[in-house]
């Protein structure tokens, strides 16, 4: 699993049932493009035909024009290609303290974000519904809460072990 911030504190529940196996990679602050640059050295040395998640675009979205995200998002599909993986995205979550209009900007990148992963053949598993819950964010309304963080670990191992069975 490789992404932003959001997961800092998800790799316990996520390696606890495979450590030799699972790992959990955070880059703080990351976009899409840094998940790019990095992606070949952190998958280095694990096995053929890996389950790779991707969770990163929150850093994107105060920054980049919708168009400047997509095509980030493309050339990471076309790299990951490369690699022959399992891919799967996870959606963006929702960002309670930048209001709604950068609500309806995340909503739209994962729209189409789920139409560009069924076309690429990759896999997106969207979140939003399950974190409209002010209450799962931190008081900054930008991180997660203990209570967002276990929801979020707990979804990503359940994504886990439907992709691997």
């Amino acid at each position: 699993m490789i992404g932003d911030s959001l997961l800092r504190r998800i790799d316990r529940p996520v390696t606890r049932a495979d450590q030799e196996n699972r790992r959990v990679c955070c880059l703080p602050g990351a976009k899409i493009w840094d998940v790019e640059l990095r992606l070949k050295r952190i998958i280095k040395g694990a096995r053929r035909n890996p389950l790779i998640i991707l969770h990163v675009g929150t850093n994107d979205m105060a920054r980049f024009s919708l168009e400047r995200i997509k095509g980030d998002y493309a050339r990471l599909g076309r790299m990951l290609k490369e690699i022959e993986a399992q891919v799967i995205f996870s959606g963006i979550l929702p960002v309670p303290r930048e209001g709604q209009l950068r609500c309806d900007r995340i909503m739209m990148i994962n729209r189409w974000l789920r139409q560009w992963c069924y076309k690429e053949g990759f896999g997106m598993y969207g979140h939003w519904e399950a974190f409209m819950d002010r209450g799962l964010f931190s008081r900054d309304g930008l991180y997660l809460s203990r209570e967002g963080n276990r929801l979020l670990g707990w979804r990503l191992v359940q994504l886990i072990k439907r992709a691997l069975n």
